[in-house]
């Protein structure tokens, strides 16, 4: 089976391209070679139906939809396309038009999304968005302390402590591979930290390892503390082992959560597709281990002959949210699709989550990448995005500054340029709502001490990132 022929060669490919390449590649040249003279050139209907008005008379969902393409409904006109097109091709088929919808719709969404005379209006709460501050690169992660100072992950390598908005850089901090999507990554502070100060830091590490005599790197996870404003008292809490380093620019992974005293974390595949099914590296997978560094003996392949220790769960593309639920304590993640297929998922221990031999997605020239969207012994997605929305952090809602979105989780997308507010019933996904739209990629979002919801807003082109808030407007 083919891994990432596409995906190996772009460094920004999961953050960038599944927005900018919908509609187009090889999906839109099958769809004009065998659909359109029916369905019209952008699934608008014709002599066919209307693909994108979400009105499926045989059924809508990806399985129904592949089966009317495939064994067609000759009394309507409509032709079997079976020893035509390859079950691959029609995936990519359905792929294509989820997309050609969601451009339809694209339109009336920014009409309604977008601020009037500067106030944002959603279901249940009307907004101003209020900048915080600026940096000159892109804005990662975004933690609060006890005294409600704020800490920032710039991620050229920069970690900022602000103050009553005003931000000190804090020397000392591990040097890290800025290359692709490479650089300072999550940071957080311990549950405990009033008493005990550890602030966590994870990032690409170059620890001298070559493969073909280029520079590989790796995620790695320190704790240290602040003092004055310098970083000490260092120690490693992860570090892979130099043979599992890549040269590969991409999916490094990378939240923290803590939980009874245990750290999770994400490690993406590296670009490398096949190592987040193979327990014995870390790529693609969530990790479990001490909050100082100590792997549990419990962890579900800790036994296991050849296993990496820190496994949770596997089979990820490449995580960048996670958070608790803050009634029922569940662990849930989003990851990085190739074009299509970001996904949200209720993590478990020693659940394989697929990654790369099923998917919602396909490559990002617009070619399958295969047609395998189940399988057995491999977990679903509670809810995956079709067309991606380049999802990074995460945050359920705890403040009282929004008490119509209470415990609902916060899902940011950096393509898409939004934030979904996600109503999760019963470990299932029942309302989504956009309540932010073209304000700039949003990498990570947080609730502060204020009860305000803080997000970090990003540009290219030269990068530049700022800390903004969610206020409230009665």
């Amino acid at each position: 089976m083919k891994y990432f022929s596409i995906l190996c060669l772009v460094a920004f490919c999961s953050t960038s391209f599944a927005q900018n390449r919908i509609g187009t590649g090889g999906s839109k040249e099958l769809y004009t070679q065998y659909c359109a003279q029916c369905h019209g050139q952008n699934g608008e209907g014709g002599q066919g139906s209307s693909l994108i008005d979400d009105v499926w008379k045989w059924g809508g969902s990806d399985e129904e939809i592949a089966k009317v393409i495939r064994e067609g409904l000759p009394e309507l006109g409509m032709v079997p396309w079976e020893g035509v097109l390859s079950e691959e091709q029609i995936r990519s088929l359905i792929i294509f038009m989820r997309e050609q919808k969601y451009l339809a719709e694209t339109t009336d969404l920014l009409k309604r999304s977008m601020p009037k005379d500067g106030i944002f209006t959603t279901q249940y709460h009307k907004f101003r968005l209020e900048k915080v501050l600026e940096l000159d690169d892109i804005l990662w992660s975004i933690a609060f302390l006890p005294d409600e100072s704020m800490l920032l992950t710039q991620r050229d390598g920069v970690l900022w402590k602000v103050t009553n908005g005003k931000k000190r850089e804090i020397k000392g901090t591990p040097e890290v591979r800025g290359v692709g999507q490479g650089g300072l990554l999550e940071v957080a502070p311990h549950p405990d930290f009033k008493k005990n100060g550890w602030i966590y830091l994870s990032y690409s590490q170059d620890a001298g390892a070559k493969v073909g005599g280029k520079t590989a790197s790796m995620t790695a996870v320190v704790r240290g503390r602040i003092k004055g404003n310098k970083w000490v008292d260092q120690e490693e809490i992860f570090m892979a082992p130099p043979k599992f380093h890549t040269t590969k620019g991409g999916h490094y992974g990378s939240r923290f959560v803590f939980k009874d005293g245990y750290l999770f974390f994400g490690i993406g595949d590296r670009q490398e597709g096949d190592p987040a099914q193979d327990l014995t590296v870390p790529h693609g997978k969530i990790h479990r281990i001490y909050d100082d560094g100590r792997v549990p003996k419990d962890n579900p392949f800790y036994n296991t002959p050849g296993a990496y220790k820190t496994i949770w769960a596997y089979g990820n593309r490449n995580p960048q949210g996670m958070d608790l639920h803050p009634l029922t304590g569940d662990l849930w993640e989003t990851e990085h699709g190739p074009r299509g297929g970001d996904e949200l998922n209720w993590i478990r221990p020693g659940i394989n989550y697929g990654w790369p031999v099923i998917t919602y997605g396909m490559n990002y020239d617009g070619t399958p990448w295969t047609d395998k969207t189940h399988m057995e012994g491999m977990e679903q997605p509670t809810h995956y995005w079709l067309p991606s929305i380049a999802t990074a952090g995460i945050d359920f809602y705890e403040g009282d500054a929004f008490p119509g979105w209470k415990y609902n989780l916060l899902a940011t997308g950096m393509s898409a340029e939004e934030v979904q507010r996600i109503v999760i019933q019963d470990k299932k996904v029942v309302h989504i709502e956009t309540i932010l739209k073209k304000q700039g990629r949003v990498r990570d979002i947080a609730t502060g001490p204020d009860g305000l919801i803080y997000v970090a807003l990003n540009r290219r082109g030269p990068n530049k990132g700022g800390l903004h808030k969610l206020v409230p407007v009665e």
